[in-house]
């Protein structure tokens, strides 16, 4: 049944209609309407972004805990907001706050919700307008002490008039005290926020000369004491003898931002020298010789180098490939083994390798598949015997941190380039908004993200705690893009990882999943992934979560090219799920749990993957493999 009807103030403004039945919501926006021909061409017209035409579920959450929730917006004209409105969940309690923003997380203005019903719309005005520019983008949010809202899952983009949300995460929150949202949910939630917003539809000038008074009377004692420039708000009581051509003007009174990469791209070619492709060998001596100088080449020489890095062995080589000396060298350099490596960084294969370099190994702790390379040493390089678990990850044993004290909110944000965080602790979240930042051996409270407005920074991060000690926190420990995981340990989140762009390394991190309701629960998961994620020999446990989706989720029509190595995983509907990603994709050596999965073990888009020695294993307590119950097929 109809739950309320909304009328926008104004005598030009159209009207907008709100009914909820049985969970759903259709909401009229007040750009459904259109002036009369009567009416002045100037009138200001207004508008909100939800279509009528439109029915949506708004499931109700409850996470009995104080959240500002909103929606990123931006307008292709200029123009005021008057208001805000939000749609209330059934069983809400309390009083609500609303509030604009602008890009930077500034409030811009802000008023408390009147005379509330029990549910459905509620609308309430600032006490000034607040003027906008077209083409920024901003934040309409309300605050809730009780947390109890609706929100929309997989929610599109919206258009109404001039307005629209933003292309990407649109839906975004807060939890603690009224304050800028910049959280989102990899769902894309719309949590039904929604704008007033008002603006003047330019017409050409009249022909008709105007007399001189119609620019600012004087004679009205109300616009005599504004500035003679354009007032940053229109008062409610406008005077009814202004002039209609005016707002014609205001417009072009408005300083023009030029983006910052715009710039830099116009400026870049006029500094660079016009001849800097010959520059560069005017410098070198014309006498030099051309040639590469011969020990570029290295020949053979007829004995043996008798420095550290080259011990001389009995006999010289012969061959270019060094073949096998008839005794062991004694330089330090190249021991001669009598059994096989043990050593983590030269696993043994399974079976012996045909060079005659290397001896015949007898066994196989790591399989000898893994597609990628050698990788390097980082800071605080450690190993563990197996598959990790929370003894080799996380902040080293004995590590003493320091506090860091929150300067952003219920952040605590990094601006500088090339930072270094090292033996810190966060009590709450760690927002990345520099390049090249380095986070080791320190424990974060919250979750670690580094997309700010329409940006995202590179970091990478060693030895590290992501989480709380207790309870369960919906948003994913670390996301978002240009990042590099290493011997992380996860707890106590819903989602691990979230891979939201290009170039995100995650490998020997241990993943303990929790949920709350309504959550869905992934290790990882994409979001617009671009090219170039790696996920190798990681832990991810998902058995103590209730609400599910799958341990590694890839399923971002976005994804191109991703590597799934030697991983263990257990639970989820589907443990693995891999689907309409492109480029090469590989899931070679990974081990799923027996039996712990809700549908299969396996969801994936077979033909287009490269699928090799994956298997279901039992594991003890310590994440040991006990047994392999059978190979895993993509197609099972």
């Amino acid at each position: 049944m109809a739950a309320l009807i909304v009328a926008l103030v104004g005598v030009s403004v159209p009207v907008a209609w709100v009914v909820t039945h049985n969970g759903e919501v259709t909401v009229t926006p007040a750009a459904a309407g259109r002036p009369a021909a009567a009416e002045e061409p100037e009138q200001p017209q207004e508008t909100s972004l939800w279509s009528s035409e439109e029915a949506v579920k708004a499931p109700t959450h409850t996470d009995r805990s104080p959240v500002e929730l909103g929606t990123r917006f931006t307008a292709a004209k200029s123009g005021t907001v008057t208001g805000v409105r939000f749609y209330k969940a059934r069983g809400e309690k309390g009083r609500h706050t609303g509030s604009l923003w602008d890009a930077r997380g500034r409030r811009l203005a802000q008023v408390t919700f009147p005379k509330e019903t029990a549910s459905g719309w509620q609308e309430a005005h600032f006490a000034s307008p607040v003027r906008l520019r077209a083409g920024q983008v901003y934040t309409v949010s309300y605050h809730s002490t009780n947390g109890t809202y609706v929100g929309s899952p997989g929610a599109g983009s919206a258009t109404s008039g001039p307005l629209s949300t933003t292309s990407r995460n649109a839906g975004v929150f807060g939890y603690g005290t009224s304050a800028f949202p910049r959280r989102s949910n990899p769902k894309g939630y719309n949590y039904w926020v929604d704008v007033i917003f008002r603006w003047h539809e330019r017409h050409p000038r009249s022909t008709t000369p105007r007399p001189t008074y119609t620019r600012w009377p004087t004679a009205s004692p109300t616009w005599t004491r504004r500035p003679t420039g354009e007032p940053t708000h229109w008062p409610t009581g406008r005077p009814t003898n202004r002039p209609t051509d005016l707002p014609t003007d205001l417009p072009t009174d408005l300083p023009t931002y030029e983006p910052t990469p715009t710039v830099t791209a116009t400026w870049t070619p006029t500094r660079r020298p016009t001849h800097w492709p010959t520059w560069t060998p005017t410098r070198r001596p014309t006498g030099k010789p051309t040639a590469s100088p011969t020990w570029t080449a290295w020949p053979t020489p007829t004995k043996s180098p008798t420095g550290t890095a080259w011990p001389t062995p009995t006999k010289s080589p012969t061959g270019t490939a060094w073949p096998t000396p008839t005794k062991s060298p004694t330089g330090t350099a190249w021991p001669t083994p009598t059994k096989s490596p043990t050593g983590t960084a030269w696993p043994t294969p399974t079976k012996s390798p045909t060079g005659t370099a290397e001896p015949t190994p007898t066994k196989s702790p790591r399989p000898t598949h893994t597609p990628e390379p050698t990788r390097p040493q980082e800071p605080g390089d450690r190993t563990c015997d197996g598959y990790p678990t929370p003894d080799c990850t996380g902040v080293p044993p004995g590590t003493k941190l320091t506090t860091m004290r929150l300067n952003e909110g219920r952040s605590y944000r990094v601006t500088t380039a090339g930072a270094v965080l090292d033996g810190v602790h966060i009590p709450g979240d760690l927002l990345i908004t520099a390049n090249n930042v380095t986070v080791m051996n320190s424990q974060i409270d919250g979750m670690v993200i580094n997309e700010f407005g329409p940006n995202t920074y590179s970091f990478k991060i060693y030895d590290s705690t992501v989480g709380p000690e207790s309870g369960c926190q919906t948003l994913p420990g670390i996301g978002e893009s240009k990042f590099t995981a290493e011997r992380v340990l996860i707890r106590n989140h819903g989602d691990g990882f979230r891979a939201s762009g290009d170039n995100i390394v995650i490998r020997d991190s241990f993943v303990r999943l929790c949920s709350n309701p309504g959550d869905h629960s992934d290790g990882i998961q994409t979001y617009r992934t671009g090219k170039g994620l790696v996920f190798d020999h990681n832990t991810v446990d998902q058995r103590g979560a209730k609400d599910i989706t799958a341990p590694i989720f890839l399923t971002d029509p976005k994804i191109v090219d991703a590597v799934v190595t030697n991983n263990l995983v257990m639970g989820g509907t589907y443990s693995i799920q891999l689907k309409n990603a492109r480029g090469t994709l590989i899931v070679q050596g990974n081990q799923i749990v027996d039996k712990s999965w809700k549908y299969g073990p396996v969801e994936a888009d077979c033909d287009k993957i490269s699928w090799k020695d994956n298997s279901i294993v039992t594991i003890d307590g310590d994440y040991n493999v006990t047994s392999v119950v059978k190979p895993l097929h993509c197609a099972e």
